[in-house]
């Protein structure tokens, strides 16, 4: 028997070949990869020449049959390994994608389109360390198995709809808006989460209000009144105090001891809120980084949506604990935890639950011991926090007294509260990332006197709501029922765990960055004033409901469940495409024009060359000519372009070189390409 593996990327299989000619199987296998997505399904035009037409009367485009087109990008890859196939030399194909719906797409998409016919086994693990490759290659499922088959099924769909989606209903808004506006199926509703904050800050109205505050040198108490402990006219502020006299009185004291577990292990979501929290690191780049380690074989598979850890892996989970080691700070802590029991943990509901999990489990070290010092620093961070977590369930939990104090003059209550740490527990590895230190109240009892030593009102404004950070807008969009009134349709929400998926919800923030729709306010997010006039015109359509895009998630998971058979999710997703298409085109859709910057004359056809969001180009669709605004890393700006179009050389722009290497350069245009010119040093002195 010989098997051709195809594995998802250059790095996989690698690591799968050097397993394999280790092991003395019988089977002899070939190996060769994909470059991620070889393939993608056609454009419009290519079904259908009336569909090249911008047209209304020729909406929906639904496809008798999806097909698919080779990627540019990837047209190497896809010949050679077409190539392969058809020498006829292998009895099947293993599918070495990862294990999960999106790789399940990347495989299936090429197999339909190079039309071959062998059969396929299933190479299938969440981890790239020795040990769980030896048991994928002995233990290759069969794509008959129904979890693969339903996997497989729900990719598909789930590709198709998005299509759908995305490819009519942005044709109908550009069409009706006479700009291109884009639309998704989870895009949309993202956008409006952002755009929905956006118009709160814009309309919210600061009012001010008054806080009275009584120092007694070690701690600080806040009048309070019903639950209540602001004024909204400092004349009401100024008659409190007025009655305040110099000492308080201990009217209640009471102390309740709290204790809090070490968190769930990491998903992507949980992972990328902590790497912006703690770093700042975009969801983006969070997940790049996450996929290098688990490429390096450092961690566990990173696109997955559990908290929880399968019972056969947990049952060696030291040799996880073990790898820590490489982290400086992290060392004490791993010889602590050598010392425990560990299996105590490894049978709590908690944190290993068979029953939980999703595709994969949840994202951990694996046992290989990195070379700490050699991985960026990115990496390292991400690495480390990973580690973190895995120790501290083996950790104790943080231990503290809460005490809540309760003080009385002049007939007016006031409340202070103070925190003693009983046992730092799991939280003494993030000692680095506190923001505030915790105090504790000083001992006294009820009916105390204490003497004031100073009264004071505080002048204060009422805040609007906060811009969504890369963590706060992932949070939203898992959690998108809070903005659900219906009880059922927050429970699918749930359910269904939000808009989009971990490995997807990144993706779609930076396709929003990418269109202009939202931008980059230091940390937050804020939305473009195209981004809102989109969503304003949208308003109340199914398209820009959370819930809409998190039913059709629900159904792709139940595909996967069994509970969905593929036939009625293409039956209910077309009549779906055409009542909303419909509504769609009902719609008056009227977004402001964005003001055109002319920057001079197209050096190819003499007509104006316009400023872009991503690039500076000719107003003539049919002309080529552009010039990107971001080209090496280096910012070219309109001014430049301007020079350029003169004929001049631009200023020094700072690019940064395949090498890595960073240096100057000026720009200047031969006819319509770009050239460099590099700074001219003199001789040195013989």
């Amino acid at each position: 028997m010989r098997a051709l593996l195809i594995a998802e990327k250059p790095s996989l299989m690698r690591d799968i070949q050097k397993v394999y000619k280790q092991m003395n199987m019988e089977l002899s296998i070939d190996f060769t990869s994909f470059v991620g997505h070889v393939v993608e399904l056609k454009e419009p035009h290519e079904y259908n020449a009336e569909w090249k037409k911008w047209d209304l009367n020729v909406l929906p485009m639904i496809p008798s049959r999806f097909e698919f087109r080779v990627k540019k990008t990837a047209a190497k890859v896809y010949r050679e390994i077409e190539q392969l196939l058809k020498t006829n030399r292998y009895d099947f194909i293993i599918n070495a994608c990862d294990a999960g719906m999106e790789g399940e797409n990347i495989f299936y998409s090429f197999y339909k389109k190079v039309g071959c016919t062998l059969p396929v086994k299933r190479f299938w693990t969440s981890q790239t360390t020795e040990p769980a490759i030896r048991t994928a290659l002995t233990s290759l499922l069969d794509e008959n198995d129904p979890l693969i088959r339903n996997l497989r099924n729900a990719a598909m769909y789930r590709m198709v709809f998005d299509w759908l989606i995305g490819l009519n209903c942005t044709r109908i808004a550009t069409i009706k808006g006479g700009r291109t506006i884009k639309v998704g199926r989870v895009m949309t509703p993202t956008l409006a989460i952002v755009a929905e904050r956006e118009e709160e800050i814009q309309s919210f109205e600061p009012k001010p209000y008054f806080q009275i505050e009584l120092h007694f040198g070690s701690f600080k108490a806040l009048w309070f009144k019903d639950k209540i402990n602001r004024f909204d006219k400092k004349e009401e502020a100024e008659a409190v105090l007025a009655r305040i006299t110099g000492h308080a009185v201990v009217a209640s004291l009471e102390t309740e001891r709290k204790t809090i577990p070490a968190p769930m292990l990491h998903s992507l979501l949980e992972l990328q809120k902590e790497a912006n929290k703690f770093y700042g690191m975009t969801s983006s780049d969070t997940l790049k980084i996450a996929q290098s380690l688990y490429e390096k074989k450092l961690i566990t598979y990173p696109r997955t949506e559990s908290k929880h850890l399968p019972t056969n892996f947990a049952q060696h989970i030291e040799r996880n604990v073990q790898a820590a080691q490489s982290v400086p700070q992290l060392q004490q802590a791993v010889q602590y935890i050598a010392g425990q029991n560990t299996s105590r943990i490894m049978q709590s509901k908690r944190y290993v639950d068979d029953k939980k999990l999703t595709d994969h489990h949840a994202i951990t070290l694996t046992d290989v011991t990195p070379k700490f010092a050699s991985l960026s620093m990115a990496e390292q961070r991400v690495y480390e926090l990973v580690a973190k977590r895995l120790l501290s369930i083996f950790l104790p939990p943080y231990t503290f007294d809460e005490t809540t104090v309760v003080l009385t003059s002049g007939g007016e209550t006031f409340k202070a509260r103070g925190k003693m740490v009983i046992e730092k527990g799991f939280t003494a590895l993030y000692e680095t990332h506190k923001k505030k230190e915790e105090l504790p109240l000083p001992f006294m009892q009820q009916g105390d006197v204490l003497s004031i030593q100073q009264k004071l009102i505080l002048s204060k404004m009422t805040e609007p709501p906060p811009r969504y950070t890369d963590s706060s807008l992932l949070d939203a969009m898992f959690h998108a029922g809070r903005f659900v009134e219906d009880a059922k349709l927050r429970a699918i929400l749930k359910d269904a765990e939000g808009i989009g998926t971990s490995a997807t919800r990144a993706e779609i923030i930076e396709k929003l960055l990418a269109i202009g729709m939202i931008e980059r306010d230091k940390k937050s997010f804020r939305a473009t004033a195209f981004g809102r006039a989109v969503i304003a015109q949208l308003q109340g359509h199914d398209v820009v409901s959370p819930e809409l895009t998190a039913i059709w998630s629900k159904k792709l998971k139940d595909i996967v469940d069994g509970q969905l058979s593929s036939r009625d999710f293409y039956a209910d997703m077309l009549a779906f495409i055409h009542d909303t298409t419909n509504k769609l085109k009902q719609l008056d859709i009227a977004v402001a024009q964005q003001e055109v910057v002319v920057l001079g004359k197209c050096p190819t056809c003499q007509k104006r060359v316009i400023e872009g969001f991503k690039s500076y180009h000719c107003e003539d669709k049919t002309c080529e000519f552009f010039v990107a605004k971001t080209m090496l890393k280096g910012k070219i700006s309109p001014t430049n372009v301007k020079k350029l179009l003169r004929g001049d050389e631009t200023n020094d722009i700072m690019f940064t070189w395949k090498s890595g290497k960073k240096s100057k350069a000026k720009l200047k245009l031969n006819g319509a390409k770009l050239e460099f010119i590099f700074p001219q040093f003199p001789d040195k002195e013989k």
